[in-house]
């Protein structure tokens, strides 16, 4: 029997019995296995306690509302989506957008886990195993995405399974078929992975050609050499073509999902003018940059080799270069099983290293690090040989007590490298503090806005509001118009800085609020030119009406002064539209102050709405022009021009309130006083 047939042959449909399964994988024993869980369990420990503690916006907020309502984000993702929300029903822990993030701090330690197992079948050193797998666990950009809820940490253990498979199939432990599906279904969680396509191709075309001519190797010119190939061969028997064909396709059926889910106004939403961007990834040639020789030379040296080096320290770099040599000279681990040709695993592993890295170096965008993962892994497996190489000359060339001292001392240099991983990187990747998404559209929220008002901003910050919408049910009549405020990005998306569409709005009366000052955008800072705006919670109303008002021209209605006499004036202030309105309502204050010296602190300016009972009932704190005009750069005798927005509550009793100031230090907090006091009434408001 022929090489070729006994690898076939072992995996035969009378194989597939339990026992038969368990061989399979008789190179790890009950300790391996008890070893990858704690390593499961100690990773999720630390990314759990370092993840996102619930709602993140842009993408992140965006995946979290697809897990949840089974949408379509950037290219599909189906696999992730699929699993993200069969994990999110069997792991009821918190909030939804906690039980996303969690999801992927999942997949992170699984993936840890996967390398322990990965290594100690190539190496059989338990030891080497550990620290590859710690290496991992503290490397900056894989623990990056294990605390936020992105494909990237399933992406990374694809990037482990995937040769490892395809190595099992090599040693002849399962059907080729096996490693082609779960390529395959990789390709369904992020397209990227696409890059070992080159690496695959090769590995299996000589490791067939080897065992197809392992018992006598073929004579005559290359034509003669291919036809004898061919005939020998049951990789191109078209049966088994026609099988590999079917474990590779069957998986990219999940695409399907895209068409079923893409309906939707969260995220991407898909038709069949979309397939090539959204199905075959072509938008992405947008992002492709290219340059000469020496520019290419450049993004290799100043951006991936710092980059790896940072993952792994300069000590996991050597042993990475280590391993890469031992592999090439086929001096391979004592451990290595001998069905494994070194030299095989050498190209598969440096084809699918140098893929991945030409694709990372063309593609230009801010967040390339995480697209480095493939880079950054499948090097670690060159590092993992390394030290298992140094272990085993160690063994073979030093005295047993030399021997254990130096291994210990390996042990404990990586350690410390793991050790200085976590502390260089916990602050960096430490989001569990991170609740600004959450504060600012609690404090949003809270605002009593009008019925079918139009929420305006970018689509990362509108991903707060789709989570409240879509997740929590709030404010599901709030109007959401997703808008381009940087000038690159016109042209990628339909709908632009729908400038003209807001403008009609706010004349028309329609209530119109933005998620950032127009100013701070490449693209709307006419509205600010145009209209009227004031801070409304965490967001800008825009308002109907001229930017520049009339100050009066009378005296001061009053002077604040300070314990260190400095000084500010009220001239005078209106009420738009009136200062009587309707509970529910919208009304803007506009205050005119001057500085008779220029002021060198900060003070705050509190409105406040108080009944007849002395009971405030609305209390708006903020530097004046809600932010833009601190006291501290005003010159002497300038007129400053401080809008305030506020709402009538929609519980206010009828009746009559007073309109009150109080001024304070903003660092020190100490009221300023006027000659009637620290409070100051400047009029009433009736509400109806």
């Amino acid at each position: 029997m022929t090489q070729t047939a006994q690898v076939y042959q072992d995996t035969k449909p009378s194989q597939t019995k339990l026992g038969a399964l368990m061989s399979r994988w008789s190179f790890l024993s009950r300790v391996d296995w008890a070893i990858a869980l704690a390593l499961f369990a100690a990773s999720l420990a630390l990314y759990a306690r370092t993840m996102a503690p619930g709602l993140l916006d842009g993408d992140e907020g965006e995946f979290q509302i697809n897990i949840f309502r089974l949408g379509v984000s950037h290219t599909g993702y189906p696999l992730f989506f699929l699993l993200g929300k069969l994990f999110t029903i069997l792991v009821p822990i918190g909030t939804m957008a906690t039980r996303a993030n969690l999801y992927s701090a999942f997949w992170g330690a699984l993936t840890i886990a996967a390398l322990y197992l990965f290594v100690q079948f190539l190496t059989q050193n338990r030891w080497v195993a550990v620290l590859s797998a710690l290496l991992l666990t503290a490397s900056r950009v894989e623990w990056s995405q294990a605390i936020i809820p992105r494909p990237y940490t399933l992406n990374s253990l694809f990037v482990i399974l995937i040769p490892l498979f395809f190595f099992l199939w090599r040693i002849g432990k399962v059907d080729l078929t096996v490693p082609v599906f779960v390529f395959g279904l990789s390709l369904t969680n992020h397209r990227t992975i696409m890059w070992f396509g080159p690496a695959i191709a090769v590995f299996v075309l000589i490791a067939d050609y080897q065992i197809t001519f392992a018992d006598q190797k073929p004579t005559g010119n290359l034509v003669a050499i291919l036809r004898a190939w061919l005939a020998r061969s049951t990789l191109f028997k078209p049966r088994r073509i026609l099988a590999l064909v079917v474990a590779f396709v069957a998986p990219l059926l999940l695409y399907s999902y895209i068409w079923w889910r893409g309906e939707s106004d969260v995220g991407v939403e898909f038709h069949w003018k979309d397939f090539n961007a959204e199905i075959l990834g072509g938008y992405v040639s947008a992002s492709w940059r290219f340059g000469p020789p020496d520019w290419l030379v450049s993004r290799v040296t100043d951006l991936y080799i710092p980059m790896l080096i940072e993952q792994f320290t300069a000590v996991g770099f050597v042993a990475g270069l280590i391993g890469m040599a031992a592999l090439a000279l086929d001096r391979v681990p004592r451990g290595w099983s001998r069905a494994l040709p070194a030299r095989e695993v050498f190209l598969f592993i440096l084809l699918a290293n140098l893929a991945n890295s030409a694709f990372c170096v063309i593609f230009w965008v801010i967040d390339i690090d995480k697209f480095f993962l493939a880079s950054f892994i499948t090097f670690l497996f060159f590092t993992a040989v390394g030290i298992a190489v140094v272990w085993d000359w160690l063994a073979a060339h030093w005295t047993r007590l030399v021997r254990g001292v130096a291994q210990a001392a390996i042990v404990v240099a990586f350690a410390a490298v793991v050790v200085f991983l976590v502390r260089q990187n916990y602050s960096t990747n430490d989001f569990s503090t991170r609740t600004d998404a959450i504060n600012t559209w609690q404090e949003n929220l809270a605002q009593p806005l009008e019925k079918n008002a139009i929420i305006v901003g970018s689509w990362e910050s509108l991903t707060p509001l789709e989570y409240a919408m879509y997740v929590d049910g709030q404010r599901t009549d709030l109007q959401r118009w997703k808008v381009i405020i940087q000038k690159y990005q016109l042209g990628e998306v339909p709908y632009g800085s729908r400038q003209q569409d807001i403008e009609k709005a706010v004349r028309a009366g329609q209530p119109v609020y933005m998620t950032v000052y127009p100013k701070d955008t490449e693209t709307l800072g006419a509205l600010a030119d145009e209209f009227r705006l004031t801070r409304v919670g965490e967001l800008w109303r825009v308002l109907n009406l001229p930017p520049k008002a009339t100050p009066p021209q009378s005296a001061p209605m009053t002077t604040f002064t300070d314990s260190e006499g400095r000084a500010i004036d009220l001239l005078g202030y209106t009420v738009y539209p009136s200062s009587t309105l309707h509970a529910g309502d919208f009304a803007l204050a506009t205050f005119f102050w001057r500085a008779p010296q220029s002021v060198s602190t900060r003070f705050t300016i509190s409105l406040r709405l108080v009944d007849a009972q002395n009971r405030v009932i609305v209390q708006r704190d903020s530097e004046p022009a809600s932010g833009l005009r601190p006291t501290v750069g005003w010159t002497s005798n300038e007129i400053v021009q401080d809008d305030e927005g506020f709402f009538a509550p929609p519980n206010a009793a009828p009746g009559t309130y007073r309109l009150q100031i109080v001024v304070y230090n903003s660092a020190t907090v100490q009221n300023l006083t006027t000659p009637s006091g620290q409070i100051f009434t400047v009029g009433e408001v009736r509400i109806h």
